[in-house]
């Protein structure tokens, strides 16, 4: 087969294949040419492997290379990669557990919208109110949700045409993405570089992407705006 097919098949990328042959992980490919290469099922089925123990046990490079060699002694009884990466992360954001619960009544501030939002944003799991008798909390990561939600309601956008469910398309959205960009990141940096400088990575992506998501959001709503107003110019390309 040729690289294109072994691509589709396998889920890994030309470079990264490259990659792995040059790092003796799979087999150099039948040479029919000075460029043309044919792989077998040996490719396929290395490469699954490969990213199999990625995915599934973080292995780094150099264990996975005497895993395929036949070694029984180099997988670790049990891998847990960066045990404490949900901490350094969220004590870099500034929402860390030990930061200070903010008291639910300072965010409603006797506003029944905001008070019938939260109730609707707890019975969604959107957010998580911590009771002590009679009194109730968030944590800051909760209550900041909360009170931008209140902002998008003193906004004009009330509850007749935005129900607090409505924020459910976000929620969604974001743990869509989430999903994608932590496997991405586990399978790319586990085993190749330390905990905190995980952390620092994260912490500057996270903060660095929100910004790219907001600025694709822009551009979407634009354009979807743009569809729904008869008479507007067409929309002017670029040129390169």
């Amino acid at each position: 087969m040729k690289m294109r097919e072994l691509e589709l098949r396998s889920g890994v990328g030309r470079e990264t294949i490259r990659f792995y042959i040059r790092e003796g992980l799979l087999p150099e490919p039948d040479r029919l040419a000075r460029n043309v290469a044919r792989y077998g099922e040996t490719h396929v089925e290395r490469l699954r492997t490969i990213k199999r123990l990625q995915d599934e046990r973080f292995l780094p490079l150099d264990v996975i290379r005497r895993v395929l060699a036949g070694d029984p002694d180099a997988v670790p009884a049990e891998i847990v990669p960066f045990p404490d990466l949900a901490a350094l992360i969220a004590a870099r954001l500034g929402v860390a557990p030990s930061e200070p619960d903010v008291p639910l009544a300072s965010l409603i501030n006797d506003d029944p919208v905001v008070a019938a939002d939260a109730e609707a944003f707890e019975a969604l799991g959107i957010i998580r109110v911590q009771r002590d008798g009679a009194a109730s909390s968030l944590s800051r990561l909760d209550a900041h949700i909360l009170a931008l939600w209140r902002n998008v309601r003193r906004q004009g956008y009330r509850p007749d045409a935005f129900p607090p469910d409505f924020i459910r398309t976000y929620a969604d959205a974001a743990a869509g993405i989430a999903e994608v960009e932590v496997a991405r990141f586990y399978e790319g940096l586990a085993g190749r570089v330390g905990e905190r400088e995980a952390a620092d990575m994260a912490q500057g992506a996270i903060e660095t992407i929100n910004v790219l998501i907001g600025l694709f959001r822009i551009r979407a709503i634009l354009e979807e705006v743009a569809k729904r107003s008869p008479g507007q110019p067409p929309r002017q390309e670029s040129r390169s």
